[in-house]
């Protein structure tokens, strides 16, 4: 499929950037943004609705990203293309949740028909964010050609499909194939995990561990056995004996119990190509890998839906 290369500035001009010395609070924030963006754009669509939806959402999944950045977005019906707002606020807005005051903050409406831009321009803006210095060149900006100016010099390339790095989420825990399986254990019970993925020291993807095999490697197949009746007269005695099977997880590697047939895809996978690998391995989770097979992120299905039917 062909690439349209676009730029940030495509979505907003100079009159949808706001500079604001003095706003009380988020929800004063998102009002004058919509507000802007309704006045420029879709002067017949009512603003309460959208700032509704655009708080609502933030108080289910805040959209800060660090260093007084935050991204509020939404889908609405009733525009035809994506529409963006900037606000630059110098002396900061406290918002719930967040430990530096907003400065800068990237209003994103979608119409509901485009889950595929929506995704992507979200990815496109975090991604512009991390170069070092951005963010702070933005929020020191007075004048919104300069804005412009520094929008303008991030070119990027998005294709006409959702793609995995659309889709994906950081990987905040892996394991090494030599760690004891007591490791994964320990996530297991302390982070509700189902399946964890396995890294080598170049961080490459070489398996996953997950709780079918964990409980294939502690609790053998005569267990009933050890319960004749399953007679409640002496549960600690019985109990014992997966205690003692439990221990031997500090024996035991991750690799032992390592599943090699995973699913995985690349930032650039298409979604419909990710679904069906998933859904072919039956699979919890696709892990998103680089050119090299460096673990990059990772795809929960639960993660897939709700990003493609909900956010």
């Amino acid at each position: 499929m062909a690439d349209d290369t676009i730029q940030l500035s495509t979505f907003f001009s100079e009159k949808d950037i706001v500079f604001d010395q003095t706003v009380p609070s988020m929800y004063n924030l998102v009002s004058a943004l919509v507000e802007r963006l309704a006045a420029n754009h879709f002067p017949g669509v009512p603003c309460g609705p959208i700032v509704d939806a655009v708080l609502r959402r933030e108080r289910t999944s805040p959209t800060a990203v660090g260093e007084g950045v935050a991204l509020p977005h939404t889908r609405i019906s009733g525009i035809e293309r994506p529409y963006m707002a900037l606000g630059i606020y110098p002396a900061g807005v406290p918002a719930e949740g967040v430990e530096k005051p907003l400065k800068l903050v990237f209003l994103l409406l979608v119409p509901e028909s485009q889950p595929a831009r929506y995704l992507q321009i979200l990815r496109a803006l975090a991604k512009l964010l991390r170069e070092p210095g951005a963010a702070e060149r933005l929020a020191a900006s007075r004048e919104p050609s300069d804005v412009m100016a520094q929008l303008r010099r991030s070119e990027l390339s998005l294709p006409e499909y959702v793609c995995g790095g659309d889709l994906m989420r950081q990987t905040e825990t892996a394991l090494r194939a030599a760690e004891p399986l007591s490791e994964a254990l320990e996530h297991f019970m302390a982070d509700a995990r189902t399946e964890l993925p396995i890294i080598d020291e170049a961080g490459r993807l070489v398996g996953t561990v997950d709780t079918r095999a964990l409980l294939g490697c502690f609790i053998p197949k005569g267990f009933r056995k050890l319960f004749p009746g399953f007679a409640p007269v002496s549960p600690d005695v019985a109990m014992s004996h997966l205690a003692a099977r439990l221990e031997e997880a500090h024996q035991i590697r991750v690799c032992e119990a390592m599943n090699t047939d995973v699913c995985t895809c690349l930032p650039g996978t298409p979604a419909q190509e990710i679904a069906a690998d998933m859904a072919e391995r039956n699979a919890a989770v696709c892990y998103v890998l680089d050119d090299e097979q460096r673990l990059i992120g990772e795809i929960p299905v639960g993660l897939f839906f709700r990003r493609i039917l909900k956010d």
